[in-house]
C-alpha cells in the first residue's frame, strides 16, 4: 500500500490528557507517572499521510482504536477517505466499493484488538468528493467511560478485490526513543482475512508509526474521542536558528495553576550543526518564564524526531494564561520544524485538536502564522509538541 506523502499528515487529540497505560481489560490503569502528571499539546507525530486499502487484492480491513471518555452511546464517526485524485493512483479501484463501518469492543489482554459482534454498524458508498464523511450508525453503540473500542472498516462490495478505496491515517517512518504518550489509547490496526475471520496486527512495518484521523461522537453535545489532525506541512518546514524561530501559542487550562516541568518538540537537525536547541516558555510578548537547552547530538538528522527539555526551574502560570513555547538556536538554519493541520474546517470537532493556540514562525521581522498552499499567516496548524505539566 502506498503513502500519500505530498498531502502530509498528522493527528492526536485532547488539549489535556492524562498519561495512561492499558490494563488487560482495556480500562484505565495508572502509568508510572502520577495520575496528576498530565501533558498539554498536540501529541502528534507525522511525516506524511499513510493510506490503507479497504478491500483490494488482499481484501484488507482496518481498525482505529479509541477510548471512550463518556458512558452512553456512540452515534457518529468522521474519518478521511481517499480515492485516486489529481493524477494520483494506487488509492482506489473500480467503483470504490462499499464501506462497512462498525464499532467493536476491545479484546483486552496484551493485543487489544477488535472482538465479538459489532455494537453498531453503518455503510458508506465512497463519493467522488467529500473526503471526510460523517457516518451515522443505524443504532447507537453503548460504550463505557474509560474502556477501549475499535472503529472497524471492511469492504462489503460484491467484488471487493476490484472495487475498493483507502482510509488515511497519519504516518511517520519511525518512533524510536522517548516520546510523549499518545492520548486515549489511539492506534491503527491492519486486518487480513483468515478462515472466515479477520486476523489483526499493528499497521505498518516494525518501527513505523500510524495514528488515526478520526472523530467518534456520542449522542450528547461535547462527547468526542479521536484525533482531528489531518495533514502535515512538511514542504513548508521552517528553519530554526539565527534570527529564525518557531513558536506554539497556547493557553493554560482553567481551574488550578499549571506547573510546567518540561517540553517535547519534534524537529530535525541540519547535519553539522553544533548549536544547542533552546526551548523556552514565554509570554507572547517575549518575557521568559522557563528555558532549557537540548544538545545537538540528541536531535536526529536523517528524519524528524522527538526531543525533550526539562526546565531547571519549572514555571507555574495562572489558569487561562496565554503562553508560547519558542524554539531557537544560535547558528542559522540549525533545525527545522514541521506543523500539523487541524481538521476543524472539514468537520472534526475542536476538542479533537489543541484549542486556544496555533503555530507561528519569524525570520526576525515579526511573528506570523504558517504559510501553505499559497496562503500566508494561516492559524490552523500546531507544532508537533507537548508540555510536561502537573496540576
Amino acid at each position: 500500500m502506498s503513502h500519500l506523502g505530498a498531502l502530509g499528515a498528522v493527528a492526536a487529540t485532547c488539549a489535556l490528557a492524562a498519561a495512561i497505560a492499558l490494563a488487560a481489560d482495556g480500562t484505565h490503569r495508572e502509568a508510572r507517572e502520577s495520575a496528576a502528571r498530565q501533558r498539554l499539546g498536540s501529541f502528534v507525530q507525522a511525516d506524511a499521510l499513510g493510506n490503507s486499502h479497504i478491500g483490494g487484492p488482499g481484501r484488507a480491513a482496518l481498525a482505529f482504536r479509541f477510548r471512550a471518555t463518556w458512558t452512553g452511546s456512540v452515534a457518529t464517526a468522521r474519518f478521511y477517505v481517499i480515492r485516486n485524485v489529481r493524477g494520483r493512483t494506487g488509492y482506489s479501484g473500480g467503483t470504490g466499493g462499499i464501506l462497512r463501518v462498525a464499532v467493536h469492543e476491545d479484546s483486552g489482554g496484551r493485543r487489544h484488538v477488535p472482538r465479538g459482534r459489532p455494537l453498531a454498524t453503518a455503510t458508506l458508498k465512497p463519493a467522488a468528493r467529500g473526503f471526510w464523511p460523517r457516518v451515522r450508525f443505524n443504532k447507537p453503540a453503548r460504550v463505557a467511560n474509560g474502556r477501549l473500542y475499535h472503529l472497524v472498516f471492511t469492504n462489503v462490495d460484491r467484488e471487493p478485490e476490484r472495487n475498493y478505496v483507502s482510509i488515511n491515517a497519519l504516518f511517520s517512518e519511525s518512533r524510536s526513543g522517548p516520546a510523549p504518550a499518545v492520548p486515549d489509547g489511539l492506534a491503527v490496526l491492519a486486518g487480513s482475512p483468515r478462515g472466515g475471520e479477520i486476523r489483526w496486527h499493528p499497521r505498518g512495518d516494525p518501527g513505523e508509526h500510524y495514528l488515526p484521523i478520526v472523530d467518534v461522537a456520542g449522542s450528547r453535545r461535547g462527547q468526542h474521542a479521536g484525533s482531528g489532525y489531518m495533514e502535515v506541512w512538511g514542504e513548508t518546514a521552517k528553519p530554526v536558528g539565527g534570527k529564525a524561530k518557531v513558536r506554539q501559542l497556547l493557553r493554560t487550562p482553567g481551574g488550578r495553576k499549571t506547573r510546567i516541568r518540561g517540553a517535547w518538540l519534534r524537529v530535525r537537525r541540519s547535519s553539522g550543526t553544533r548549536s544547542p536547541l533552546v526551548l523556552r516558555i514565554e509570554r507572547p510578548g517575549g518575557k521568559a518564564l522557563a528555558s532549557a537547552a537540548v544538545a545537538p547530538g540528541k536531535v536526529p538528522t536523517t528524519r524528524p524526531g522527538w526531543v525533550y527539555a526539562r526546565f531547571a526551574s519549572p514555571t507555574s502560570p495562572a489558569p487561562d494564561t496565554d503562553l508560547a513555547l519558542t524554539a531557537s538556536a544560535a547558528s542559522a538554519s540549525a533545525y527545522r520544524a514541521f506543523p500539523v493541520r487541524k481538521g476543524t474546517e472539514f468537520g472534526f470537532d475542536r476538542s479533537t485538536v489543541l484549542e486556544g493556540g496555533y503555530a507561528q514562525f519569524t525570520d526576525g521581522s515579526g511573528w506570523v502564522g504558517w504559510d501553505q498552499w499559497g496562503n500566508e499567516d494561516q492559524r490552523n496548524s500546531d507544532l508537533q509538541f507537548a508540555l510536561d505539566i502537573a496540576r
